[in-house]
C-alpha cells in the first residue's frame, strides 16, 4: 500500500529587516538618552541640595555665634570651610519696632504714651551664606547655591551662663542692659503714635 506523502510543512522564519534594525537602535538610543539626562538632572539637583544644606549649616552657626555674643562675628573669617566646601557669609541687622494701636492711652513712668525700651526695640538678624567655588562671581550672594536665615532677636534676652558672664564683666554691656531695662521711649521720640 501506498500511503500518500503528506505535504511537507514549511516553517518560515522571518528575520529583521535593515530598516527595523535601524529603528530599534534609534529607539534604544532615545530611551538611553532620556535615562541619562534624567540621572544627570538628579545628580546635579542632589549636589545643589547638598551645597544649600551646607550653606544653611554655616548660616545657622554664624547666627548662633551672634546670639551668644554679638561681637563674636567680627572675628569670624569671610570664608568658612564646612564639609568639603567653602562658604561665604554676610550678616545684616535691622531695627524692628512693635507699636501699640492705642499708645497714647498707656501711662508709663508718669508719662502718657511712654513705652519701655524693652517692648519696642527688637532686631531682625539676617544671615546669608553661599557656596564659594573660587570664581570672582561668588564674591556676591546669588550666583551659587545660597540660604538666608532670619531671626527676630530681643537685644536684652540672654541665652546662657557664658553670655551672662560676658555681660557682668563688660561695663559697656552692663550700661546697655540698664538703659534698655529702665529707659522709656516718649511718644514724640519716634514711630507712629
Amino acid at each position: 500500500m501506498n500511503t500518500p506523502n503528506p505535504t511537507p510543512r514549511t516553517t518560515t522564519r522571518r528575520a529583521f529587516s535593515f530598516l527595523e534594525a535601524v529603528l530599534a537602535a534609534a529607539l534604544l538610543g532615545i530611551i538611553a538618552a532620556s535615562i541619562f539626562s534624567t540621572l544627570g538632572y538628579i545628580w546635579n539637583a542632589e549636589h545643589d541640595d547638598t551645597d544649600r544644606l551646607g550653606a544653611a549649616e554655616v548660616a545657622n552657626r554664624v547666627l548662633i555665634s551672634y546670639l551668644d555674643d554679638n561681637t563674636s562675628t567680627r572675628r569670624l573669617p569671610d570664608v568658612i570651610h564646612y564639609g568639603k566646601r567653602d562658604y561665604r557669609w554676610k550678616l545684616d541687622e535691622h531695627d524692628v519696632r512693635l507699636e501699640e494701636p492705642n499708645r497714647r492711652a498707656r501711662i508709663t513712668a508718669g508719662t502718657p504714651g511712654a513705652v519701655p525700651n524693652a517692648l519696642v526695640h527688637l532686631k531682625e538678624i539676617s544671615v546669608t551664606a553661599w557656596l564659594d567655588d573660587g570664581t570672582p562671581e561668588t564674591l556676591t550672594p546669588g550666583t551659587t547655591p545660597a540660604v538666608r536665615l532670619n531671626r527676630l532677636v530681643n537685644p536684652i534676652a540672654y541665652r546662657g551662663a557664658d553670655t551672662i558672664d560676658r555681660l557682668l564683666n563688660s561695663p559697656e554691656r552692663r550700661s546697655d542692659l540698664f538703659r534698655n531695662l529702665t529707659g522709656f521711649e516718649a511718644p514724640d521720640s519716634g514711630g507712629t503714635q
